[in-house]
């Protein structure tokens, strides 16, 4: 199954990049521009403000609106491959896992990071595709997969007692 999209948590003033946003933001819409041609992106906004915000700066970098879909979902941080779902896919089909997230260890408040998941299902935005909560701490960022049984991870961060 192709990869159906990619997701960003945009970054905003309540998270740790509050010093740097402005430069922070410009490389965002890099991202975006390099996305959007080739992908449909999906962006986490903080609330109605902030997706007006990012919307207006988009459509000035001439992003097309038809390759953005918007979700609100207030978040800490900005790492979407650590916080966000993992797909796997189970006879064909997708399947959505929503592991918890612990801020790298606790380092890092981490509540909203955390139920970021499930308020996207919530919200409807993978459709009818199944999402199971597994209660085992994994930053999704630190495993990564060929999609034909083989996973990379790390010592430090799959086994750190913390992690």
């Amino acid at each position: 199954m192709p990869q159906s999209g990619v997701l960003l948590v945009w970054p905003h003033e309540d998270t740790d990049w509050r010093a740097d946003l402005p430069a922070v933001e410009a490389v965002y819409l890099e991202l975006a521009r390099a996305i959007a041609p080739r992908e449909k992106l999906l962006v986490v906004c903080k609330d109605a403000t902030h997706q007006r915000h990012v919307s207006a700066s988009l459509q000035r970098e001439n992003i097309d609106p038809r390759a953005v879909r918007y979700a609100i979902h207030s978040c800490n941080d900005s790492w979407a491959r650590d916080i966000g779902p993992l797909t796997v896919l189970e006879n064909g089909a997708a399947r959505l896992l929503d592991f918890r997230f612990n801020g790298w260890g606790g380092k890092f408040p981490a509540e909203q990071d955390n139920a970021l998941s499930a308020s996207l299902v919530a919200q409807g935005t993978f459709g009818e595709v199944p999402a199971e909560h597994i209660d085992l701490v994994l930053e999704g960022g630190s495993i990564d997969t060929d999609g034909e049984g083989t996973l990379l991870t790390t010592r430090a961060c799959l086994l750190h007692p913390t992690r």
